[in-house]
């Protein structure tokens, strides 16, 4: 029995979404990170893909299975996955599913993959990561065969095969990628697997570009449009990490003047992270109206190192949208330190609409600090938009806290449809709790329109929300 619906497809795009999600798969995809080293492979044909995963899949396990003595001991010895996820401690639990899935021959994946439907769904991903990291390391192609027997789930696991394969075989899986790109363009639509760089096309040059920088740009330049922009990027991003100034005299090897503007970018960003004096002096080397977008995307970058002193340079961009993301980048930042401080700092800079953009992420994060203090917060600001932000923000995120708080918070929200979300999230979750009460409200509150109403008694009922 195969993994599709009862697996992923009926839970996926929820838990996708929920705030764990991040950690985990960050956790599990560093802690495969070590299955993923290695040399660039000898070109191959299309026709051979078979053959030659084959031939690569006896010779690495051959080479695992030889010195499993000195490589596969450090977690407990286990004969399943279930029994590693049984085992006390994450970090114990993590090192002996890669121990047991460094041990098993290739051909066995796919009946593990089997065998996660037996998991708890809490269980799966963080098992499920790391079993298609190993499979497509040892057996991409088989891997890949098989996310397609797994419907939209597919999508999401192809991700992690493309990325294990790229990473030792980066011309094998640009080729795998060029010769298939059916199966990638849901992912390019869904905005592949997020951040700089994180589609399929990213993803595999990144990870060339670790081992081949010229042959990553080479590939690169084959593709069209967006591909063609996320490759140049995730080339860009690395070589930026390594050497922002090599990085900068790259980019007039780029002929398209969009890929090329976005790779500039991602170099700003990545040189104003490591050196601001130096990232300022190039560009204020470049054509005056790309400046002020770089100098945005340098202050992005030096907010990830120090926000207090991207929040002071604030002023060397005029008012637009490129200073209105920067700021939000800013806030967001520094609000994971200092809520209190960056919210004063919104507040006396930047437009109306900059504060009412930044002000809600500094809102979500001081909910998770000091609920209490971001109240009072909140509590203080004057009618508006901006308000409207902050309130509706600290509803959102407070969705554990008191019930009638937030409710009576978020009924002092001017804006018709940011309130309606906003009582409309936390009367949903009363519903599940005490649904009698939480209709009983919902009938007699005067805040909601009737359709308003109907619509999160629906929600609350688990039939969805459609908007208001």
């Amino acid at each position: 029995m195969c993994i599709t619906g009862s697996l992923f497809n009926n839970n996926l795009m929820k838990f996708m979404k929920a705030t764990v999600l991040g950690p985990v798969a960050a956790l599990v995809i560093g802690g495969a990170a070590g299955f993923m080293a290695g040399k660039n492979s000898a070109p191959v044909s299309a026709s051979d893909d078979s053959a030659v995963s084959d031939a690569r899949s006896a010779r690495r396990f051959s080479a695992s299975s030889s010195s499993s003595g000195s490589t596969v001991s450090r977690g407990s010895r286990v004969k399943s996955a279930a029994e590693a996820m049984a085992l006390p401690g994450q970090n114990n639990r993590l090192q002996s599913l890669m121990d047991y899935y460094a041990r098993l021959d290739p051909t066995q994946f796919e009946e593990e993959a089997q065998k996660l439907e037996d998991l708890p769904w809490s269980e799966r991903i963080m098992v499920g990561y790391l079993l298609f990291a190993r499979w497509g390391e040892k057996d991409p192609t088989a891997a890949m065969a098989y996310t397609q027997t797994m419907g939209m789930a597919g999508m999401f696991v192809k991700g992690t095969v493309i990325q294990s394969w790229a990473s030792k075989y980066p011309q094998d899986a640009a080729r795998y990628f060029t010769d298939h790109p059916s199966e990638f363009r849901m992912g390019g639509m869904m905005g592949g697997r997020g951040g700089r760089g994180g589609s399929s096309a990213g993803v595999i040059a990144t990870e060339w570009a670790r081992q081949d920088s010229a042959g990553a740009m080479a590939w690169a330049q084959t593709l069209e449009g967006r591909d063609q922009r996320d490759a140049m990027r995730g080339i860009f991003e690395q070589a930026a990490k390594e050497d922002p100034s090599n990085a900068a005299a790259m980019l007039i090897s780029i002929t398209d003047d969009e890929a090329r503007r976005d790779a500039q970018k991602t170099v700003a960003r990545e040189w104003g992270n490591k050196d601001w004096g130096a990232a300022t002096a190039w560009i204020s080397s470049l054509p005056a109206d790309q400046q002020a977008d770089a100098t945005a995307r340098a202050l992005r970058g030096l907010a990830d190192q120090d926000p207090k002193a991207a929040a002071d340079k604030i002023s060397v961009l005029p008012e637009g949208d490129e200073r209105t993301d920067a700021m939000e980048s800013i806030a967001r930042q520094w609000s994971r330190e200092e809520p209190a401080n960056a919210a004063a700092w919104v507040l006396a800079n930047g437009s109306e609409e900059a504060q009412k953009e930044s002000i809600g992420r500094v809102v979500s994060s001081w909910v998770g600090q000091d609920a209490a203090a971001a109240l009072e917060f909140v509590n203080a600001q004057p009618a508006g938009d901006v308000r409207d932000r902050a309130a509706s923000s600290y509803v959102m995120s407070n969705q554990g806290g008191d019930i009638q708080s937030n409710l009576s918070l978020a009924e002092t929200i001017d804006n018709e449809r940011s309130r309606s979300r906003a009582i409309g999230m936390t009367a949903a979750s009363w519903m599940r709790q005490d649904k009698e009460a939480a209709t009983q409200y919902l009938d007699n509150t005067d805040a909601l329109s009737p359709k308003s109403k109907d619509k999160i008694k629906r929600w609350g009922s688990g039939r969805g929300w459609r908007g208001h």
